[in-house]
């Protein structure tokens, strides 16, 4: 897609670029938002090696934005018999650090009956940076759309870095209505008693929704996002969701050296830099250790991401050269 607008219509009817529609909404009064509008899906340079969705998220009490495309439904009934669990994987980059409270994510949506449900899906919250699962459950006797822990209890929730790439799966079981969902440091599901469903796929939507106080804007790119039938579950590569957020990357600004570190004793391979049109600018082949400076005074001053390869998978960090 060219980089710019997704789209022009925000009611979610008539679609943009490559079949998207787009559906931004500032909530009801009297405690909305006041920028919904086009500009909150754009099609960016990523940093990653194509171009990457930008969602922006309201910047008051109430909105909500919701893209989607058409089709799924129809590839899901096309399927090859047996292939029964539909997963989505993509790259999603946390942004800049903000006090939004907005709920931003990637699910996938199913139909029960004449209404649709997020059948598997996540929520990142920049005031917290915390990161869960979403997903339509039974709780009991009661179903409903739930949030769920992604760490190994409530008091370690899975927290994320601001401007950093992740590599993000979930996967949903159409014949059981087992829900998955894989990422750094994390491989979750939920108990076989809290199923609901099954369910079946009609569509993946790019959402963003505020559903408590908020008067801050938060941007969240996704980038890479696959969409598959199989068997079986079979999230993720270990490389795609090794915990590689745990590199350090300082100092930041910089017009000189930057020092690259880890506290997972990774071997660092190589890094590159590309500019915001996302043209590489700088390649460093590394030798293998934990820790590495890369000179950076070569460049003009600007906004550059730095992706760092190692042997626990890549990750990018945005630097900023003054």
């Amino acid at each position: 897609m060219t980089v710019g607008n997704i789209g022009t219509d925000m009611t979610g009817v008539t679609a943009g670029q490559d079949g998207w529609f787009t559906q931004s909404s500032n909530g009801a009064a009297p405690t909305t938002g006041t920028n919904s509008g086009p500009t909150n899906f754009q099609v960016v340079t990523s940093g990653q090696s194509s171009n990457g969705i930008k969602i922006v998220s309201s910047n008051g009490n109430k909105g909500s934005r919701f893209m989607f495309k058409a089709g799924m439904d129809d590839a899901w009934t096309a399927r090859t018999t047996g292939n029964d669990i539909i997963q989505l994987e993509f790259d999603f980059f946390t942004g800049a650090a903000s006090t939004s409270t907005a709920q931003n994510g990637m699910s996938i949506y199913g139909v029960d009956g004449a209404s649709l449900r997020i059948v598997g899906g996540f929520a990142y919250v920049p005031s917290t940076k915390t990161l869960s699962g979403v997903a339509y459950l039974t709780n009991g006797a009661t179903l409903g759309t739930y949030l769920v822990g992604l760490g190994a209890s409530a008091a370690t929730p899975i927290v994320l870095e601001d401007n950093t790439w992740y590599r993000l799966g979930v996967a949903y079981d159409t014949t059981t209505g087992e829900v998955v969902w894989k990422g750094p440091g994390f491989n979750a599901g939920i108990n076989e008693a809290n199923y609901a469903g099954p369910f079946q796929p009609e569509r993946v939507v790019f959402s963003s929704a505020v559903p408590t106080t908020n008067a801050a804007v938060s941007e969240n790119t996704y980038d890479n996002y696959v969409v598959t039938a199989t068997p079986t579950i079979d999230l993720l590569s270990t490389n795609d969701f090794a915990a590689v957020s745990k590199f350090s990357v300082y100092p930041n600004p910089s017009n000189g050296l930057v020092n690259i570190s880890s506290d997972l004793n990774s071997s660092l391979n190589s890094v590159s830099i590309t500019d915001l049109n996302g043209r590489t600018v700088k390649t460093v082949e590394l030798n293998g250790d934990s820790s590495a400076q890369v000179n950076i005074s070569d460049l003009s001053a600007g906004v550059y991401m730095m992706n760092i390869n190692s042997d626990q998978g890549s990750t990018t960090k945005k630097i900023i050269k003054n």
